[in-house]
């Protein structure tokens, strides 16, 4: 699978093989930068011009969390490499 960040203020999963697109994610309301697979692959953190970092089920696209905090937009996000913790810019 492969997951990208869109202007389109979306994130999608893909079929990395076929190109076919499997999952549309929903939820920033600005640009969306950045997007990274979990370690374990389970989850996706996405980072927005709207100043979040949102979390998703990659399984099911569903939002899980909404981190807030940043002033302005967040460009890069990253998990730590036990995936317990997220950096982000």
């Amino acid at each position: 699978k492969l997951a990208s960040a869109s202007e389109d203020k979306t994130v999608k999963i893909w079929n990395a093989i076929t190109g076919e697109l499997i999952l549309t994610l929903e939820g920033h309301s600005e640009v969306v930068m950045s997007v990274v697979w979990s370690p374990d692959g389970t989850k996706l953190a996405s980072a927005s011009v709207d100043a979040t970092v949102k979390i998703w089920n990659a399984v099911t696209g569903k939002w899980i969390l909404t981190l807030v905090g940043h002033s302005g937009n967040v460009t890069s996000v990253d998990w730590s490499p036990e995936g317990t913790k997220l950096a982000s810019a």
